[in-house]
């Protein structure tokens, strides 16, 4: 680079001294900054600014001072001037010396030497503090003139209110949207305050115009003042407004602001609210119940006009009166109790009272109501009305209840004794029949007529149980005593009393698990039983040719076992299906009479399942076959029903020569009973009644007693009770019950029953096993 000359110099050193010169006179900061790191350059006015003498800043650097936030913005400054950018402007707070930040900003200018190169940065720095300052609170304001906007848009979104202004100076309207809606004007429709003022309703308009008058000249607010007006579709609201003044120096109103509140529809409810009081009210004089309201003193304070018909007062003469004047002695205490609890448990249903009330002439008339209390009010109120009739109709009933109770007690006495009345001489008819078809030597002739009478007392037999069963089902005696039974062998054996009947007419028959049921389930297994014997009983009879099959499915998740008995007989038409189950139905009457029985099965099988609470239903077609099916609800015992209580007894079979007490009132029972039981070549010794029976009990021992139930001077169950408690011989004996009862269930005091009528079959088996021993 070529040396300049001296007047150059000369003329360089002028030009800076006077750049100095200007620097240090200039309000603003005027710094150089020379890109090579030295030389620089600031003027005293940054002591005015920021406290700082030139000498200090230089000293300790200029970006020791900007804040640490802007460093990153000075130093974008100063890279756009070398990368050729002639001037910019950055805005940086500095740190002045008493520790706070002002707000600078510098106008960078890039100074370039003779060849072009970038030299220097020389900056002019002005404090902005104030403007910035200034525009945070213009921000700030309009931040808050935003939020006040958005909680006004706000109130009038969710409460509904409109808003309006008027310029009394301008007559400028300011309407808010909501106030638009409520009008029913566009938003931008103009508006002025005569148009406003022109949609209120005639008969309001001058009462609404003397008001704005009135406070245009006294300056005082208006609050909630209801008016009509019309909307631009001819709809008529009701609407609530408030309006205030804004005042100049000189309390003169300059303008007008408010809200307005469309209140139609609360109008409306009231309306309707009044309506619905005048027709209560209305209602309340013409029904005979009474409304009443007490105070919390018990005093009348309203009563309808209806207590003139039930109690013979005037409204006039009870209001004011206390209410228990009128209540029978009696009744108070248990109103006090009552209206005691509804004090301390406002919140509960109300109870229902009843109380005798004295009428006008003095008479007691019962009453009967449901208390409501007003806890802050202190106020009692309901409805009260006069149950005297009612009271009379349902002792009446309960009359006529214990009556019919009476009845059905009869009713059941007679059915168990008929069963016995029935039953016994069938034991000896069908009994001695079977006796006398075991003789080898009988002729053929009487063998057969021996036949028939057997056959005929099994068949009178049928019947008589289906009747008793179904009289039993009508009184609602029959219930469902569930117990842990195992379902296979129970369905095995249920079956198998079938076979032989079976096999007289060629027909296989036989138990398919489809989904097995666990090993024990809690079911009444007595009343299975009966229906499945019915039901394969029916399948039987009318079915010629084929099989029967009895299915079974557990369905675990339902807890219910569902039994099916298939067969492949005569059928069933549709029609016909519908009167199926139902009793003395048409279609079991002419299905017995072509089949025989007593046309009562199906009856009495839904009667039991439904006593089990299950379903019972069939499906059939003619030529084709039939299913009748049943589900009853059956559960896995819990481990205490399986464990069982007492151990069971533990039997031995009868020796041949033991010793048997045979207690029976019947003669020809008793007769028959002894050949029967000759097969045992015991000796039997008989008694005509129980306590002849204890009698022979305490005198000698027996290998088994045989202990008819109902019996004169003292029946089976209470000389069986004396047998196993009075000293003697006989206390563990076992002692089976012979009853005619089929609801009979042997307690802990007998060993089993043989039911009536007994057959030689049943009554050599059931003695057979049941001498009892000590169990393990």
């Amino acid at each position: 680079m070529p040396t300049p000359f001296p007047q150059d110099i000369d003329a360089l050193k002028a030009s800076e001294a006077f750049f100095r010169l200007l620097a240090e006179r200039a309000g603003d900061m005027i710094s150089r900054h020379r890109l090579s790191g030295s030389d620089h350059y600031l003027s005293p006015a940054v002591e005015r600014v920021l406290g700082w003498t030139p000498e200090e800043v230089i000293g300790v650097g200029f970006e020791s001072l900007y804040h640490p936030d802007d460093i990153a913005t000075v130093r974008g400054g100063f890279k756009r001037m070398i990368e050729g950018v002639p001037e910019c402007s950055v805005c940086y707070r500095g740190q002045a010396k008493d520790g706070r930040y002002v707000w600078l900003e510098s106008h960078l200018r890039l100074v370039r030497d003779d060849d072009g190169s970038p030299l220097e940065v020389v900056a002019v720095t002005r404090d902005i503090d104030a403007r910035v300052r200034l525009e945070e609170e213009a921000r700030q304001a309009r931040e808050a003139a935003r939020e006040t906007q958005q909680r006004a848009m706000l109130v009038e979104q969710v409460a509904k209110v409109a808003f309006w202004r008027v310029d009394l100076i301008t007559n400028e309207v300011t309407l808010s949207p909501r106030f638009r809606e409520i009008y029913g004007w566009s938003e931008d429709e103009p508006v002025t305050l005569g148009a406003v003022l022109s949609r209120f309703h005639p008969a309001d308009r001058p009462a609404a115009r003397a008001a704005v008058a009135e406070h245009l000249r006294t300056g005082a607010p208006s609050r909630n003042r209801m008016d009509r007006i019309f909307r631009l579709d001819g709809e008529t609201r009701h609407i609530v407004g408030s309006f205030e003044f804004d005042l100049d120096e000189e309390r003169r109103p300059i303008a007008m602001s408010g809200t307005t509140i469309d209140v139609t529809d609360l109008v409306v409810a009231q309306e309707a609210l009044a309506k619905t009081e005048s027709r209560f009210q209305d209602l309340a004089k013409a029904t005979r119940d009474v409304a009443i309201e007490v105070d919390k003193r018990g005093r009348i304070q309203f009563v309808s006009s209806a207590v003139d018909a039930v109690l013979g007062y005037g409204e006039d003469e009870l209001l004011g009166r206390k209410a228990a004047q009128l209540v029978h002695p009696d009744d108070l205490p248990g109103l006090v109790a009552g209206f005691g609890a509804l004090m301390d448990d406002p919140k509960a249903d109300p109870p229902l009272l009843e109380a005798r009330a004295r009428h006008a002439d003095g008479r007691w008339i019962w009453l009967q109501g449901r208390p409501v209390l007003e806890p802050e009010a202190g106020r009692i109120h309901g409805v009260i009305r006069d149950i005297t009739e009612y009271k009379r109709a349902r002792d009446e009933l309960a009359a006529e209840q214990a009556r019919t109770e009476q009845a059905l007690e009869a009713r059941s006495t007679f059915l168990a004794n008929m069963s016995h009345e029935l039953r016994t001489p069938l034991t000896a008819v069908i009994g001695f029949a079977a006796l006398v078809e075991g003789f080898e030597d009988l002729p053929e002739k009487a063998r057969d007529y021996v036949g028939r009478i057997s056959t005929a007392g099994k068949a009178l037999l049928s019947v008589i149980n289906d009747v008793l069963e179904v009289s039993k089902l009508e009184s609602g005696q029959v219930k469902a005593e569930l117990a842990p039974c195992s379902v296979a062998p129970l369905l095995d054996d249920t079956v198998r009393m079938f076979a032989l009947h079976a096999a007289e007419k060629s027909l296989k028959i036989g138990v398919r698990m489809i989904d097995p049921p666990p090993r024990v389930l809690m079911v009444d297994p007595d009343r299975v039983r009966q229906v499945l014997i019915n039901l394969i009983g029916n399948a039987i009879r009318y079915t010629d040719a084929g099989s029967i099959t009895v299915e079974v499915i557990w369905r675990g998740e339902l807890e219910e076992l569902f039994v099916a008995v298939k067969d492949t007989g005569i059928g069933i038409d549709a029609a016909q299906q519908e009167q199926l189950f139902k009793r003395f139905s048409q279609v079991e009457a002419s299905r017995a009479r072509s089949r025989g029985g007593s046309g009562l099965g199906l009856a009495i099988s839904k009667g039991l399942v439904e006593a089990m609470g299950g379903r019972i239903g069939a499906s059939s077609r003619p030529g084709e076959g039939s299913v009748f099916w049943f589900t009853i609800p059956a559960s896995a015992p819990r481990r205490e029903e399986q464990a069982g209580g007492e151990p069971e007894p533990v039997f031995e079979p009868l020796r041949s020569g033991g010793r048997i007490l045979l207690a029976d009132d019947n003669a020809l029972n008793r007769e028959m009973t002894r050949a029967i039981l000759g097969v045992f070549d015991a000796e039997v010794v008989e008694a005509r009644d129980g306590q002849q029976a204890v009698e022979a009990a305490r005198e000698q021992a027996f290998d088994l007693i045989l202990m008819d139930i109902r019996m004169p001077v003292l029946d089976g169950v209470d000389a069986t009770r004396a047998i196993r408690t009075e000293p003697g011989p006989n206390q563990i004996a076992p002692i089976l019950a012979f009853s005619a009862d089929m609801d009979f269930q042997a307690s802990d005091i007998f060993d089993g029953v043989v039911r009536k009528p007994i057959t030689a079959a049943q009554l050599i088996h059931a003695v057979a096993g049941a001498r009892r021993v000590d169990g393990p």
